[in-house]
């Protein structure tokens, strides 16, 4: 007997099924992307014990004849492609011609399905992809499509599914995703007859994420767009005051696809810049319309993965979006101690710091509150900024105020962002100012540490330092970049070689990045320090013209406001 035969096409079938359909939830994306692909505009999906039971689907689209629904269960048969040309312009979801028969090979399937043409609807019955079961019906264009007893004839891969709590999850999240890419389409999601998602179709793309995200995320959201003739981004990001603790709920759509692509996170982190604290995720809904012809769907079973042609320049464009509108939006975090619980330690706090309007106000310490002259400083970059100042909190936050809000500004935070803004310019343009020492600081280094600075002096150059060797593990500094105005010592320079040790496997521009936060935060002033009104004005000054004063270099926000109506509830002069 040969060793090598062809499998039979039952066998070969649930092999797809294991690329294809890995749960219910799959089998469901599978489903509705034939439904959105037959220009339906309402789908219906019906969930029984978690899909385990039932996967119905039905929708209004254009139906099949009696002849393409016996097809339509073959291996590789598909409508969407003709000839080789066709894979290099794909734009339908169902394409491969896999979901069908790989869903029947591991299931009990009822079609019902109807065309425009068709006087009568044609009725299948499949079990294990083959067809057991016809007849004619009377049915309404469209198709209904009835899964049943998922993976029943193979128990193995019904043993690896998680609960039911799980698989219904990935099923929510897969309605989700594609309710929200397909704006016009009613998605209506039951699960044991109850009612779980419901998009009109009428609603747009902003209004869909109010309905999954809630209240907070949606007023929170800010519009982005780059356009250009083959590329096209577009949707919304929510302000960097909302974060998660992991990475779902960034969405990535391409050409309405749900798609993971690893480069184009990092695209959108970079976009939010130091916006955003390390750790933690921002929430985004990011749009890719683009040419067919400059993408490869086709390199995932599920396709769930695609490849681009030019992937810096989306990466590039996502990133150039996202910071735009960073940077022309107001950002500054407004307390709202309702939505924080109103925890009686920070109340009491305030109540104590409005009941009393001069340094007195904190008889034990005088240097508490330092009352300012009355400076007004008005942006010429953001309108928003205009703020008359009251003085200087703890020598650590400067007070002041608007019309309908008081400001408070961490003074190191501001004036650490001032100095990386600046530094970082500097470096990109190869002008730093360095400053020679008189007497140069002598550092000893570890074997480790010699060898990191050896294959990093470049990164010390472009900063504006001058290391020389003094020694067999000991290097001198002679210069540094006038930024620092303190004495520069070993521990410094330890800590950056730390750093560098650290994002050994980082771009180097991430690296040169991270080193000038270090050295604008060793470099700008502290909580604690007695600033002049001259001072204060200054900082500020120069605070409020760079390019993202809503952020220091490490995510913390240097400025924050409590609108003047929530102090009001404070005292309970309003509700």
């Amino acid at each position: 007997m040969n060793k090598i035969q062809l499998l039979p096409e039952n066998v070969a079938n649930q092999i797809a099924a294991g690329e294809v359909i890995v749960r219910p939830a799959s089998c469901v994306k599978e489903l509705i992307e034939n439904s959105i692909d037959a220009n339906a505009k309402n789908i219906k999906i019906n969930i029984k014990k978690a899909g385990r039971k039932l996967i119905e689907v039905i929708d209004d689209g254009s139906g099949m004849s009696h002849q393409d629904a016996q097809i339509a269960f073959l291996r590789h048969a598909t409508s969407k492609i003709r000839n080789t040309n066709d894979l290099n312009n794909i734009s339908t979801f169902g394409f491969r011609g896999e979901a069908l028969a790989a869903i029947s090979s591991v299931s009990k399937v009822e079609i019902l399905t109807k065309d425009s043409e068709a006087e009568e609807g044609i009725f299948l019955y499949l079990e294990s992809g083959r067809i057991k079961k016809e007849e004619k019906v009377a049915l309404n264009k469209g198709t209904i499509i009835r899964v049943k007893e998922l993976f029943f004839n193979t128990p193995a891969r019904l043993k690896f599914l998680k609960s039911d709590y799980t698989e219904e999850n990935h099923i929510i999240e897969t309605v989700t995703m594609l309710g929200l890419s397909n704006e016009g389409i009613s998605f209506t999601l039951k699960i044991d007859e109850k009612d779980v998602i419901y998009f009109p179709a009428q609603i747009k793309l902003k209004e869909r994420i109010k309905i999954i995200y809630g209240s907070e995320i949606y007023n929170s959201l800010l519009e982005i767009k780059n356009f250009s003739d083959n590329i096209k981004i577009y949707g919304y990001i929510a302000k960097p005051e909302i974060t998660k603790t992991t990475r779902n709920f960034i969405n990535i759509f391409v050409n309405q696809r749900p798609v993971s692509v690893r480069s184009l996170l990092y695209a959108i982190y970079e976009g939010y810049g130091t916006t955003m604290m390390k750790g933690n995720y921002p929430v985004a809904f990011i749009f890719i319309d683009i040419n067919p012809q400059l993408i490869d769907v086709n390199v995932h079973p599920a396709k769930a993965e695609i490849k681009f042609k030019d992937e810096r320049s989306v990466f590039n464009k996502i990133k150039y979006a996202i910071s735009e509108v960073l940077k022309s939006s107001e950002l500054t975090p407004e307390i709202n101690l309702e939505k924080a619980g109103r925890k009686p330690e920070i109340e009491n706090a305030i109540k104590e710091y409005f009941a009393r309007e001069t340094p007195e106000m904190f008889p034990d310490n005088k240097n508490v509150f330092e009352k300012s002259k009355d400076t007004e400083i008005v942006s010429r970059r953001r309108k928003f900024f205009n703020y008359k100042i009251l003085g200087q909190l703890h020598n650590t936050y400067i007070i002041g105020e608007d019309e309908e809000n008081l400001i408070i500004i961490d003074q190191h935070a501001a004036h650490e962002k001032v100095l990386f803004e600046q530094f970082i310019k500097e470096v990109e343009e190869k002008r730093v100012k360095v400053q020679e020492m008189l007497i140069p600081e002598i550092i000893e280094l570890t074997p480790e540490e010699k060898n990191v600075l050896l294959n990093n002096m470049e990164i010390f150059n472009e900063m504006g330092f001058e290391l020389e060797p003094f020694g067999k593990n000991q290097y001198k500094v002679t210069a540094h970049p006038v930024i620092i105005k303190e004495k520069i010592n070993r521990e410094f320079i330890k800590e950056i070689l730390g750093n560098i040790k650290e994002k050994e496997k980082s771009e180097k521009k991430e690296i040169l990045k991270d080193l000038i936060a270090t050295t604008a935060c060793r470099a700008a002033v502290k909580g604690g320090d007695i600033l002049k009104d001259e001072e204060i004005e200054n900082l500020l000054t120069e605070y409020f013209e760079i390019e993202d004063p809503f952020s220091c270099p490490h995510g913390r926000p240097p400025i924050i406001k409590i609108s003047f109506s929530e102090i009001e509830k404070m005292f309970k002069r309003k509700k």
